[in-house]
Protein backbone atom coordinates (compact mmCIF):
# COMPACT_ATOMS: atom_id res chain seq x y z
CA UNK A 1 0.00 0.00 0.00
CA UNK A 2 1.11 3.20 -0.56
CA UNK A 3 0.03 6.29 1.48
CA UNK A 4 0.34 10.18 0.03
CA UNK A 5 0.22 12.40 3.53
CA UNK A 6 -0.60 16.26 2.79
CA UNK A 7 2.28 17.30 4.95
CA UNK A 8 2.75 21.00 4.46
CA UNK A 9 2.00 22.14 7.90
CA UNK A 10 5.13 20.83 9.21
CA UNK A 11 7.04 23.69 6.77
CA UNK A 12 5.65 25.86 9.03
CA UNK A 13 5.57 27.06 12.62
CA UNK A 14 4.38 24.83 15.79
CA UNK A 15 0.81 24.75 15.65
CA UNK A 16 -1.33 21.47 16.79
CA UNK A 17 -1.70 20.27 13.11
CA UNK A 18 2.11 20.42 13.10
CA UNK A 19 1.65 18.15 16.27
CA UNK A 20 -0.50 16.20 15.10
CA UNK A 21 1.24 15.26 11.98
CA UNK A 22 4.76 14.97 13.58
CA UNK A 23 3.48 12.51 16.42
CA UNK A 24 1.31 10.15 14.08
CA UNK A 25 4.40 10.09 10.67
CA UNK A 26 6.77 9.06 14.45
CA UNK A 27 4.25 6.26 15.25
CA UNK A 28 3.79 5.13 11.92
CA UNK A 29 7.61 4.93 11.50
CA UNK A 30 7.73 2.64 14.38
CA UNK A 31 4.98 0.38 13.42
CA UNK A 32 5.14 0.49 10.21
CA UNK A 33 8.42 -0.31 8.09
CA UNK A 34 6.08 -2.54 4.84
CA UNK A 35 3.36 0.38 3.50
CA UNK A 36 5.52 2.98 1.03
CA UNK A 37 4.55 6.56 2.53
CA UNK A 38 4.75 9.96 0.15
CA UNK A 39 5.20 13.18 2.34
CA UNK A 40 4.13 15.59 0.35
CA UNK A 41 5.36 19.72 1.06
CA UNK A 42 5.56 22.85 -0.58
CA UNK A 43 8.90 23.80 1.01
CA UNK A 44 11.63 22.12 2.65
CA UNK A 45 10.33 21.43 6.58
CA UNK A 46 11.87 23.79 9.21
CA UNK A 47 13.84 22.74 12.69
CA UNK A 48 14.00 18.34 13.19
CA UNK A 49 11.77 16.18 10.54
CA UNK A 50 9.46 13.28 12.18
CA UNK A 51 11.60 10.84 14.50
CA UNK A 52 12.29 7.44 13.60
CA UNK A 53 11.22 7.75 9.58
CA UNK A 54 12.76 4.24 7.75
CA UNK A 55 13.44 3.96 4.11
CA UNK A 56 9.58 3.43 3.03
CA UNK A 57 9.09 7.07 4.07
CA UNK A 58 10.25 9.49 1.22
CA UNK A 59 9.56 13.47 0.81
CA UNK A 60 8.26 15.45 -2.42
CA UNK A 61 8.28 18.86 -2.70
CA UNK A 62 5.86 20.71 -4.80
CA UNK A 63 6.69 24.16 -4.86
CA UNK A 64 4.00 25.46 -6.69
CA UNK A 65 3.27 29.47 -6.48
CA UNK A 66 -0.36 28.81 -5.88
CA UNK A 67 -2.24 29.26 -2.75
CA UNK A 68 -3.27 26.76 -0.92
CA UNK A 69 -6.54 26.26 -2.11
CA UNK A 70 -5.25 25.83 -5.42
CA UNK A 71 -2.39 23.37 -4.10
CA UNK A 72 -4.85 21.31 -2.80
CA UNK A 73 -7.39 21.03 -6.15
CA UNK A 74 -4.74 20.97 -8.67
CA UNK A 75 -0.89 20.47 -7.31
CA UNK A 76 -1.87 17.63 -4.75
CA UNK A 77 -3.89 15.53 -7.03
CA UNK A 78 -1.73 15.49 -9.76
CA UNK A 79 1.29 14.30 -7.53
CA UNK A 80 -0.52 11.45 -5.90
CA UNK A 81 -2.02 10.74 -9.44
CA UNK A 82 1.97 10.25 -10.51
CA UNK A 83 3.42 8.46 -7.39
CA UNK A 84 0.05 5.33 -7.72
CA UNK A 85 -1.27 6.90 -4.22
CA UNK A 86 -3.26 4.02 -3.26
CA UNK A 87 -5.07 6.10 -0.17
CA UNK A 88 -4.34 9.86 1.01
CA UNK A 89 -4.83 11.59 4.32
CA UNK A 90 -4.81 15.63 4.80
CA UNK A 91 -6.68 17.83 7.54
CA UNK A 92 -9.51 19.00 7.19
CA UNK A 93 -10.12 19.78 3.19
CA UNK A 94 -9.81 17.44 0.69
CA UNK A 95 -9.06 17.67 -3.48
CA UNK A 96 -12.82 18.65 -4.14
CA UNK A 97 -12.88 18.43 -7.67
CA UNK A 98 -11.24 14.95 -7.44
CA UNK A 99 -8.98 12.92 -6.76
CA UNK A 100 -7.21 9.41 -8.59
CA UNK A 101 -7.51 7.35 -5.25
CA UNK A 102 -9.59 7.67 -1.80
CA UNK A 103 -9.12 10.52 0.94
CA UNK A 104 -8.98 10.01 4.59
CA UNK A 105 -9.29 13.34 6.73
CA UNK A 106 -8.46 13.77 10.12
CA UNK A 107 -11.27 16.89 11.40
CA UNK A 108 -10.03 18.37 15.22
CA UNK A 109 -12.86 19.82 15.80
CA UNK A 110 -15.95 21.51 14.69
CA UNK A 111 -15.57 24.73 16.75
CA UNK A 112 -16.24 27.02 13.47
CA UNK A 113 -19.89 25.48 13.11
CA UNK A 114 -20.13 25.16 17.17
CA UNK A 115 -19.26 28.90 18.26
CA UNK A 116 -19.26 31.00 14.89
CA UNK A 117 -19.05 34.39 16.78
CA UNK A 118 -15.25 33.15 18.27
CA UNK A 119 -13.60 33.26 14.48
CA UNK A 120 -13.55 35.74 12.22
CA UNK A 121 -15.98 36.34 9.54
CA UNK A 122 -13.06 35.15 6.31
CA UNK A 123 -12.04 32.15 8.04
CA UNK A 124 -15.68 31.26 9.47
CA UNK A 125 -16.59 31.44 5.76
CA UNK A 126 -14.02 29.22 4.69
CA UNK A 127 -14.07 26.32 6.65
CA UNK A 128 -18.03 26.40 6.86
CA UNK A 129 -17.37 26.44 2.99
CA UNK A 130 -14.65 23.36 2.30
CA UNK A 131 -14.52 21.41 5.99
CA UNK A 132 -18.59 19.79 5.44
CA UNK A 133 -17.62 19.07 1.94
CA UNK A 134 -14.48 17.77 2.50
CA UNK A 135 -16.22 15.19 5.33
CA UNK A 136 -19.07 14.31 2.92
CA UNK A 137 -16.61 13.32 -0.05
CA UNK A 138 -13.99 11.54 2.47
CA UNK A 139 -13.66 7.79 2.26
CA UNK A 140 -13.28 8.18 5.74
CA UNK A 141 -13.40 11.00 8.62
CA UNK A 142 -11.30 10.38 11.75
CA UNK A 143 -12.32 12.24 14.76
CA UNK A 144 -9.76 13.01 17.56
CA UNK A 145 -12.33 12.17 21.05
CA UNK A 146 -15.48 10.95 21.05
CA UNK A 147 -16.87 14.59 21.83
CA UNK A 148 -16.11 15.66 18.36
CA UNK A 149 -17.25 12.62 16.96
CA UNK A 150 -20.45 13.13 18.01
CA UNK A 151 -20.71 16.68 17.10
CA UNK A 152 -19.63 15.55 13.82
CA UNK A 153 -22.74 13.51 13.57
CA UNK A 154 -24.75 16.08 15.37
CA UNK A 155 -24.52 18.92 12.85
CA UNK A 156 -23.77 16.62 9.75
CA UNK A 157 -26.28 13.52 10.03
CA UNK A 158 -27.41 12.47 7.72
CA UNK A 159 -25.13 13.16 5.03
CA UNK A 160 -22.19 11.74 7.17
CA UNK A 161 -23.45 8.68 8.27
CA UNK A 162 -21.81 7.24 11.58
CA UNK A 163 -19.65 4.69 10.20
CA UNK A 164 -18.11 7.51 8.01
CA UNK A 165 -16.09 8.88 10.96
CA UNK A 166 -13.90 6.97 13.10
CA UNK A 167 -12.60 8.20 16.66
CA UNK A 168 -8.73 7.89 17.07
CA UNK A 169 -7.41 9.73 20.21
CA UNK A 170 -4.00 11.61 20.28
CA UNK A 171 -0.96 11.29 22.89
CA UNK A 172 1.98 13.09 24.69
CA UNK A 173 5.03 13.55 22.57
CA UNK A 174 7.88 11.27 24.28
CA UNK A 175 9.97 14.08 25.24
CA UNK A 176 7.12 15.12 27.77
CA UNK A 177 8.21 13.41 30.83
CA UNK A 178 9.05 14.49 34.62
CA UNK A 179 12.11 16.61 34.52
CA UNK A 180 14.98 14.80 35.13
CA UNK A 181 16.08 17.36 37.52
CA UNK A 182 12.85 17.60 39.09
CA UNK A 183 10.37 20.79 39.12
CA UNK A 184 13.30 22.63 40.83
CA UNK A 185 15.88 22.30 38.10
CA UNK A 186 12.94 22.96 35.53
CA UNK A 187 11.71 26.34 37.22
CA UNK A 188 15.34 27.68 37.72
CA UNK A 189 15.76 26.54 33.81
CA UNK A 190 12.15 28.44 32.65
CA UNK A 191 12.97 31.12 35.02
CA UNK A 192 16.08 32.10 32.79
CA UNK A 193 14.85 31.88 29.75
CA UNK A 194 12.12 34.02 30.73
CA UNK A 195 12.95 35.91 32.94
CA UNK A 196 10.45 35.39 35.64
CA UNK A 197 12.38 36.75 37.94
CA UNK A 198 13.37 33.75 40.29
CA UNK A 199 9.42 33.06 41.07
CA UNK A 200 7.44 30.18 41.37
CA UNK A 201 4.53 30.02 38.84
CA UNK A 202 1.33 28.99 37.13
CA UNK A 203 1.48 28.46 33.40
CA UNK A 204 -1.42 28.76 30.75
CA UNK A 205 -0.73 27.61 27.37
CA UNK A 206 -1.91 27.92 23.72
CA UNK A 207 -2.66 30.63 20.84
CA UNK A 208 -4.05 33.43 22.21
CA UNK A 209 -7.72 33.55 20.91
CA UNK A 210 -11.50 33.38 22.44
CA UNK A 211 -11.53 29.86 22.58
CA UNK A 212 -8.94 29.72 25.11
CA UNK A 213 -11.16 31.26 27.56
CA UNK A 214 -7.77 33.48 28.93
CA UNK A 215 -10.32 36.12 30.05
CA UNK A 216 -11.72 34.45 32.58
CA UNK A 217 -8.12 32.51 33.90
CA UNK A 218 -7.09 36.34 34.53
CA UNK A 219 -10.13 36.96 36.63
CA UNK A 220 -9.66 33.86 38.56
CA UNK A 221 -5.79 34.72 39.46
CA UNK A 222 -6.76 38.35 39.90
CA UNK A 223 -9.07 36.87 43.08
CA UNK A 224 -5.91 34.63 44.21
CA UNK A 225 -3.20 37.25 44.21
CA UNK A 226 -5.74 40.49 45.83
CA UNK A 227 -7.13 37.34 48.18
CA UNK A 228 -5.93 37.44 52.27
CA UNK A 229 -3.42 34.52 51.47
CA UNK A 230 -1.54 35.60 48.29
CA UNK A 231 0.79 33.45 46.77
CA UNK A 232 3.97 34.53 45.48
CA UNK A 233 3.28 32.81 42.21
CA UNK A 234 3.20 34.87 38.38
CA UNK A 235 0.63 33.48 35.68
CA UNK A 236 2.76 32.52 32.56
CA UNK A 237 0.76 32.59 29.86
CA UNK A 238 2.44 31.17 26.39
CA UNK A 239 1.47 31.35 22.88
CA UNK A 240 1.03 33.67 20.33
CA UNK A 241 -1.07 36.12 19.64
CA UNK A 242 -3.75 35.23 17.68
CA UNK A 243 -7.18 36.72 16.72
CA UNK A 244 -10.18 38.63 18.52
CA UNK A 245 -8.53 39.26 21.50
CA UNK A 246 -10.48 42.47 22.83
CA UNK A 247 -11.98 41.01 25.53
CA UNK A 248 -8.74 39.57 26.75
CA UNK A 249 -7.42 43.02 26.17
CA UNK A 250 -10.01 44.59 28.17
CA UNK A 251 -9.61 42.12 31.16
CA UNK A 252 -6.06 42.46 31.08
CA UNK A 253 -5.97 46.29 31.42
CA UNK A 254 -9.12 46.77 34.36
CA UNK A 255 -6.76 44.34 36.32
CA UNK A 256 -4.91 46.84 39.41
CA UNK A 257 -1.12 47.28 38.61
CA UNK A 258 0.03 45.02 41.38
CA UNK A 259 -1.90 42.08 39.53
CA UNK A 260 -1.25 42.82 35.88
CA UNK A 261 2.64 42.82 36.94
CA UNK A 262 2.62 39.40 38.12
CA UNK A 263 1.35 38.13 34.40
CA UNK A 264 4.23 37.41 31.88
CA UNK A 265 3.16 36.81 28.44
CA UNK A 266 6.07 34.83 26.61
CA UNK A 267 4.75 34.65 23.20
CA UNK A 268 5.34 31.81 21.11
CA UNK A 269 7.45 29.66 22.75
CA UNK A 270 9.71 26.83 20.98
CA UNK A 271 8.49 23.09 21.04
CA UNK A 272 11.56 22.03 22.68
CA UNK A 273 10.74 24.68 25.80
CA UNK A 274 7.14 23.31 26.38
CA UNK A 275 8.80 19.92 28.88
CA UNK A 276 10.59 22.82 30.54
CA UNK A 277 7.80 25.18 31.23
CA UNK A 278 5.29 22.36 32.08
CA UNK A 279 7.78 20.97 34.41
CA UNK A 280 8.86 23.88 36.57
CA UNK A 281 4.93 24.96 36.52
CA UNK A 282 2.90 24.31 40.42
CA UNK A 283 -0.18 24.14 37.45
CA UNK A 284 -1.16 24.20 34.13
CA UNK A 285 -4.75 26.49 33.70
CA UNK A 286 -6.80 25.06 30.89
CA UNK A 287 -9.96 26.99 30.67
CA UNK A 288 -10.87 26.08 27.16
CA UNK A 289 -14.29 26.62 25.90
CA UNK A 290 -14.78 23.89 23.85
CA UNK A 291 -11.27 21.50 22.28
CA UNK A 292 -11.40 18.74 19.90
CA UNK A 293 -8.80 16.97 22.00
CA UNK A 294 -6.32 19.51 24.24
CA UNK A 295 -3.09 18.46 24.01
CA UNK A 296 -1.50 21.04 26.52
CA UNK A 297 -3.28 19.29 29.72
CA UNK A 298 -2.11 15.75 28.11
CA UNK A 299 1.44 17.16 27.92
CA UNK A 300 1.71 18.62 30.90
CA UNK A 301 0.19 15.34 32.94
CA UNK A 302 2.95 13.72 31.00
CA UNK A 303 5.37 16.17 32.82
CA UNK A 304 3.94 15.34 36.19
CA UNK A 305 2.31 19.06 36.20
CA UNK A 306 -0.77 19.30 38.53
CA UNK A 307 -3.50 20.29 35.79
CA UNK A 308 -7.25 22.15 36.56
CA UNK A 309 -8.88 22.79 33.19
CA UNK A 310 -12.64 22.82 31.78
CA UNK A 311 -15.03 20.28 31.74
CA UNK A 312 -16.01 20.42 28.76
CA UNK A 313 -16.00 18.54 25.58
CA UNK A 314 -13.46 16.74 24.90
CA UNK A 315 -11.56 17.47 27.94
CA UNK A 316 -12.52 14.84 30.24
CA UNK A 317 -11.83 12.46 27.96
CA UNK A 318 -8.10 13.23 28.21
CA UNK A 319 -7.63 13.96 31.66
CA UNK A 320 -10.19 11.38 33.17
CA UNK A 321 -9.89 11.42 37.37
CA UNK A 322 -5.85 13.05 36.76
CA UNK A 323 -7.14 16.72 37.15
CA UNK A 324 -8.96 19.14 38.61
CA UNK A 325 -12.14 19.26 36.05
CA UNK A 326 -14.16 22.86 36.80
CA UNK A 327 -16.73 24.76 34.74
CA UNK A 328 -15.48 27.41 31.83
CA UNK A 329 -17.93 29.70 33.23
CA UNK A 330 -16.82 30.18 37.23
CA UNK A 331 -13.81 32.44 37.78
CA UNK A 332 -14.54 31.66 41.23
CA UNK A 333 -14.66 28.42 41.10
CA UNK A 334 -11.03 28.55 39.59
CA UNK A 335 -9.90 30.86 41.96
CA UNK A 336 -10.47 28.80 45.33
CA UNK A 337 -9.13 25.18 43.24
CA UNK A 338 -6.12 27.50 42.11
CA UNK A 339 -5.52 28.83 45.84
CA UNK A 340 -6.04 25.25 47.63
CA UNK A 341 -3.73 23.91 44.99
CA UNK A 342 -1.08 26.46 45.46
CA UNK A 343 -1.56 26.79 49.02
CA UNK A 344 -0.32 22.67 50.13
CA UNK A 345 2.75 21.17 48.63
CA UNK A 346 1.36 17.94 49.72
CA UNK A 347 -1.83 18.65 47.48
CA UNK A 348 0.27 19.32 44.30
CA UNK A 349 2.33 16.30 44.84
CA UNK A 350 -0.55 14.15 44.99
CA UNK A 351 -1.51 15.15 41.57
CA UNK A 352 2.20 15.15 40.28
CA UNK A 353 1.77 11.44 40.90
CA UNK A 354 -1.39 11.23 38.96
CA UNK A 355 -0.06 12.76 35.71
CA UNK A 356 2.34 10.37 34.26
CA UNK A 357 0.63 7.32 34.45
CA UNK A 358 -2.48 8.59 32.77
CA UNK A 359 -0.89 10.36 30.22
CA UNK A 360 1.21 7.08 29.69
CA UNK A 361 -2.45 5.08 28.43
CA UNK A 362 -2.11 7.47 25.17
CA UNK A 363 0.98 6.83 22.55
CA UNK A 364 1.59 7.46 19.29
CA UNK A 365 2.00 4.26 18.38
CA UNK A 366 -1.67 3.35 19.16
CA UNK A 367 -2.59 6.52 17.13
CA UNK A 368 -0.78 5.21 14.32
CA UNK A 369 -2.31 1.52 14.65
CA UNK A 370 -5.48 3.21 14.56
CA UNK A 371 -5.35 5.20 11.44
CA UNK A 372 -3.03 2.64 9.83
CA UNK A 373 -6.18 0.20 10.46
CA UNK A 374 -8.35 2.91 8.33
CA UNK A 375 -6.42 3.11 5.77
CA UNK A 376 -6.32 -1.01 5.28
CA UNK A 377 -10.04 -0.77 6.13
CA UNK A 378 -10.57 2.08 2.95
CA UNK A 379 -8.66 0.46 0.53
CA UNK A 380 -9.72 -3.58 1.10
CA UNK A 381 -13.30 -1.81 0.55
CA UNK A 382 -12.34 -0.37 -2.50
CA UNK A 383 -10.15 -3.46 -4.12
CA UNK A 384 -12.99 -5.46 -3.33
CA UNK A 385 -15.49 -3.28 -5.08
CA UNK A 386 -12.68 -2.88 -8.43
CA UNK A 387 -12.88 -6.99 -8.22
CA UNK A 388 -16.55 -7.25 -8.47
Amino acid sequence: MRVGIDARTLSGPYTGDRTYWRGLLAGLGAVDRENEYVLYVRKPIEGEPPPGLGPNFRWRTLPTPEADTLWMLRGFPEALREDHIDIAHTQYNIPLLGSPCPVVTTVHDVTFALFPDLFLPRDRWVLNGLVPRSMRRAARVIADSECTRRDILRLYRPRIPPEKVTTILLAADSRFRPPPGGQESARRASNSRYDLGGRPYVLAVGVLQPRKNLALLLDAFALIKLGPTAPPHRLVIAGKRGWKNDELDRHLEALPDEVRQEIVFTGYVPDGDLPMLYGGADALCFPSRYEGFGLPPLEALACGCPVLCSRTSSLPEVVGDAGLLLPPDDSSAWANALDKLLSSETVRERWRERGPGRAALFSWEKTARETLRVYEEVVGDRTSVTRH
